[in-house]
């Protein structure tokens, strides 16, 4: 099952983002299998805000868990983190469907 999961990061996060990104890009490699699709959100300068994810797992007690294992999370980098299924419609300019 799909699932999109939206996190907004808590301000003032982008030192504590850096100095964890290398076990945050780690950890995104070690559960490669469940990311569809992973990437920050950015302000208009170019900075990380957040995230996004698409992420495919059982159900939303995997993801949950996913989520707070997140060096990102353990760093205490996340406001609010919001998870909802999700189904493809359109990808990659053709009718998913």
């Amino acid at each position: 099952m799909l699932f999109a999961v939206t996190i907004e990061d808590k301000p003032g996060m982008a030192a504590t983002r850096r100095a964890v990104r290398d076990a945050h890009i780690a950890w995104l490699e070690r559960h490669r299998a469940m990311l569809v699709l992973a990437g920050p959100i950015m302000d208009a300068e170019g900075n990380s805000i957040g995230s996004v994810r698409v992420v495919d797992a059982p159900d939303r007690a995997a993801v949950d868990a996913l989520t707070e294992g997140d060096p990102f999370a353990r760093a205490g980098c996340f406001a609010r983190v919001s998870i909802n299924p999700y189904r493809i419609v359109f990808r990659d300019g053709v009718l998913a469907e």
